[in-house]
């Protein structure tokens, strides 16, 4: 199962004081974080809250039996120097930026150990409903699954 997708796009910079709120610098997401939780519902799975980690942002989705959460954040591997301090990390030349954005579910610690607990019909619900998403969002480009 496929529950990681990287992409570029110019649709979700960084806001301006959006290091106030984050844990560690350069881990920023917040307006795509903030993206998925708005329209993800529209393609059949319900969110409730974003929150920041130290390695971008989570968006909680409203799944009842066990969390199921999808991390957003900026990849940080490309980063021209020759076009100055404008440019943000994980973002090309051309202006765009790299993403990625993962999902995942979390059991609780008896649901583990006393129940088995299937999470698979979970995350590939998510994961088809931010595939839709991706697909209908035209600033989204290049989308790879792994």
């Amino acid at each position: 199962m496929h529950t990681r997708v990287e992409f570029k796009s110019a649709a979700f910079p960084k806001y301006a004081d959006e290091d106030a709120e984050t844990v560690n610098p350069g881990r920023w997401g917040k307006r795509l974080a903030e993206f998925v939780r708005d329209n993800l519902p529209k393609h059949g799975v319900g969110t409730t809250d974003i929150l920041c980690e130290d390695w971008g942002w989570l968006v909680n989705t409203d799944h009842k039996d066990f969390p199921v959460w999808i991390g957003c954040g900026p990849l940080d591997e490309v980063v021209d120097t020759e076009n100055g301090p404008d440019i943000q990390p994980g973002q090309s030349p051309d202006g765009l930026i790299e993403f990625a954005i993962f999902v995942t579910a979390e059991p609780g610690f008896f649901q583990r150990v006393f129940k088995r607990v299937d999470t698979a019909p979970a995350v590939q619900r998510t994961v088809d409903a931010l595939k839709s998403l991706i697909e209908s969002t035209p600033e989204i480009i290049e989308p790879t699954w792994d």
